[in-house]
């Protein structure tokens, strides 16, 4: 049975997001064994953007939690069909070692172009933030982050982090804050929009035209930062 957080649909549908077509593959992950991995083309591609959707559990222990990969949830596959609809090639895929593997797959990626961006969410953000530094941009939706700031690459690529405003996770808001804090004041490229009032995981429970506008303006930072 899946858990009811991997069966809601994201708050969110642009024209021509239904009519994506999905396209299943394979990369070799860190270990050199094949793991799946699926495109969904873009339409109307603006350029040979691809944006990688970062899985950062592994999926071992996620789907014995929520009942199935992350890569199957409707989070997920909603995220990719947004993101193909707006004209970028989007990426979902499978991982044994979360951290190892998302590095394999930007490295697989890397061979079909230069132009990629990542967009990820809540517990992925540690591992997806190790990987930022080898892309060209990065969408994180009320991000986990390290409390130990020093344990990650500098972040010189540009970023749109979202704060749900009201997250009642405790400590992820305190963490996020000092991050941004931190990058803002090395001067980073980074966007900050804050979601007041809202709690973690909003795109999938606060249906509001903030929620709607917030997200349109993740797929725009992107767009406008891989064409």
């Amino acid at each position: 049975m899946r858990h009811e957080v991997a069966t809601r649909r994201v708050l969110y549908e642009i024209p021509g997001m239904q009519s994506v077509q999905v396209r299943k593959s394979e990369f070799k992950g860190a270990n050199g064994d094949p793991l799946p991995l699926e495109f969904y083309d873009a339409l109307n591609p603006i350029s040979n953007a691809v944006v990688a959707i970062v899985a950062g559990l592994p999926d071992a222990g996620f789907e014995k939690h929520v009942g199935c990969k992350f890569m199957e949830m409707e989070w997920t596959i909603c995220i990719a069909r947004l993101i193909a609809a707006s004209g970028m090639t989007a990426v979902t895929h499978s991982n044994h070692d979360a951290e190892p593997d998302a590095h394999a797959l930007i490295a697989h990626l890397s061979t079909i172009t230069t132009q990629i961006g990542i967009w990820t969410t809540s517990a992925n953000g540690p591992v997806a933030l190790t990987v930022t530094p080898d892309v060209k941009c990065a969408v994180l939706n009320n991000p986990i982050v390290p409390q130990d700031l020093k344990t990650l690459r500098p972040q010189d690529r540009p970023m749109f982090i979202v704060r749900a405003g009201q997250d009642e996770n405790p400590g992820l808001n305190a963490a996020l804050d000092a991050f941004t804090a931190r990058a803002l004041a090395d001067d980073r490229p980074l966007t900050l929009v804050n979601h007041a009032g809202a709690r973690h995981s909003y795109e999938l429970w606060l249906d509001t035209p903030e929620t709607r506008r917030i997200l349109q303006q993740g797929l725009d930072f992107l767009r406008a930062h891989l064409v």
